[in-house]
């Protein structure tokens, strides 16, 4: 029997109908296969076309990947084994980007793949601002995973990319990485709030002015069992605007640097207070342990150092007060001279490198300049072992004031009028069971003071005063000083 015309098209329909349904079935399917499988925003680099063969451009596949992840509500952004080339990629809010064993995010040799994250001028007037993983004003973000980021940045001159640069960004964790060879410094905090950076491992030598992390008026930062190999500063603060760096506690990390393992400045226009640095040891530091130096406006209060051993590191202790009054973005005008005070530094043993900067090895260098006295300091258990070398003469050398210098501590002078600590310009000195060690004569005074205001010393050896105070001079001691 023959069916009516409008039964045949019925027929038609629901054929048409359930090849559609059909159609839209594999496409539902083919989509969230090639799309995050856990439903909450994460997702793999390879579902957006991420090819980790070491030589194909993946900058628009990650940063495809990266605005899902933000666009569906945050979550993982996982990067597996493999080698991905890439430019800029930038993290945004809620966004974790996980490397997974393996994986190595690598950084294009090609300036033109890069872009700048809230740009500036560092100390020694280099322009800065691009990197390889950024992230501008972005909340809970994270970088995880025992993968690698590589900067490869050999051969970059002019404008140098950073590693990591996070700007006004806030609780951020940064665990177990492994994060080398940037162009520049490694991983740059800027303004952000609430920072968690725990077993990471940075080695920066591929270039030059390769710090490790910089801390850039920032505060609530914590650093934890991290290790530290850098052409330059391991770990520096520093505060290119008026906003502190504040609440900064590093412990249990070892750092390794060209130049100084902890320092505070050059870059120094706001102020440095509540930063505590714990149980960490400091090795092969040709420019210094711990250097705390304000020579841009910056006040520095609040500083403790406890449980530091130090070995083969040229100056141990150095503190600067300066006027150089640098500024380091657009509309800012130089500041009147900053302060130091409230510095307690206990608990340290050092082995001074033999190979000094200076012609004769020097432990600690102290100096503010006249009218601006550095406050308060107290070392405390303090046991340093020198080279020696210097001779009677030396005492009469002259150390110049180089006011608006680069601080560093070979500006003044090829060596010190003493081998233990030279001071001057300092309100009051508290010094408890510090000792010098040498392992071959040196003839200069172990102490010497130069407009030390008062200094109490107990179980140290007694100061040489070269140079009355600029107001009457207090010192007081212990009847068992050396």
């Amino acid at each position: 029997m023959a069916l009516k015309k409008d039964t045949w098209l019925n027929v038609i329909i629901v054929i048409a109908l359930s090849a559609l349904v059909v159609v839209v079935f594999w496409a539902i399917a083919i989509f969230q296969h090639s799309q995050p499988s856990d439903g909450n925003g994460s997702c793999s680099v390879v579902a957006f076309g991420a090819v980790g063969n070491g030589t194909t451009l993946n900058t628009t596949a990650l940063q495809h990947a990266i605005n899902y992840c933000h666009d569906h509500g945050g979550g993982v952004v996982r990067v597996p084994a493999g080698k991905y080339l890439t430019g800029t990629i930038v993290l945004k809010s809620d966004v974790t980007l996980h490397l997974q064993q393996g994986a190595e995010i690598l950084g294009s040799r090609n300036i033109k793949d890069y872009f700048k994250v809230d740009p500036f001028i560092d100390g020694d007037g280099q322009p800065f601002g691009y990197c390889l993983v950024g992230a501008d004003h972005a909340k809970h973000i994270g970088i995880d995973g025992h993968g690698i980021i590589d900067g490869n940045g050999f051969g970059f001159t002019g404008n140098r990319p950073f590693l990591v640069r996070l700007a006004g960004c806030s609780g951020v964790q940064v665990h177990d990485v492994t994060l080398r060879q940037s162009a520049a410094w490694g991983l740059n905090l800027y303004q952000s709030l609430n920072v968690h950076i725990s077993h990471i491992h940075i080695y920066n030598h591929a270039n030059y002015n390769n710090d490790g992390i910089d801390i850039d008026s920032s505060q609530m930062v914590f650093i934890s069992h991290c290790h530290i190999n850098s052409e330059d500063d391991s770990i520096c603060m520093k505060t290119t605007t008026q906003m502190p760096c504040a609440h900064i506690y590093v412990d249990h990390c070892t750092l390794q640097s060209l130049c100084a393992a902890f320092k505070f400045g050059s870059e120094s226009r706001g102020a440095f207070t509540d930063i505590h640095c714990t149980d960490c040891k400091f090795i092969n530091c040709r420019l210094g342990g711990i250097k705390i130096m304000s020579v841009d406006g910056g006040h520095i209060n609040n500083i403790r150092f406890d449980h530091i051993q130090m070995t083969n590191v040229d100056v141990p202790i150095f503190i600067r007060l300066g006027g150089r009054l640098s500024t380091f973005h657009p509309g800012q005008k130089p500041l009147v001279p900053g302060s130091i005070t409230n510095v307690v530094i206990r608990n340290v043993t050092a082995t001074v490198a033999s190979e000094s900067r200076l012609l004769f090895p020097t432990g600690i260098v102290i100096s503010g300049f006249p009218r601006h006295l550095i406050g308060h300091l107290a070392l405390e258990d303090i046991s340093m072992t020198l080279s020696g070398g210097g001779t009677a003469g030396d005492v009469h050398v002259h150390v110049p004031e180089r006011i608006k210098a680069f601080p560093d501590i070979d500006m003044f002078s090829l060596y010190f009028p003493s081998y233990g600590m030279f001071a001057r310009y300092v309100k009051s000195i508290y010094l408890e069971n510090v000792q010098f060690k040498l392992t071959q004569p040196d003839l200069r005074p172990a102490i010497v003071c130069e407009n030390v205001n008062t200094i109490h010393w107990q179980h140290a050896p007694a100061p040489v005063f070269i140079k009355s105070a600029p107001s009457p001079a207090s010192q007081s001691s212990s009847s068992e000083n050396d």
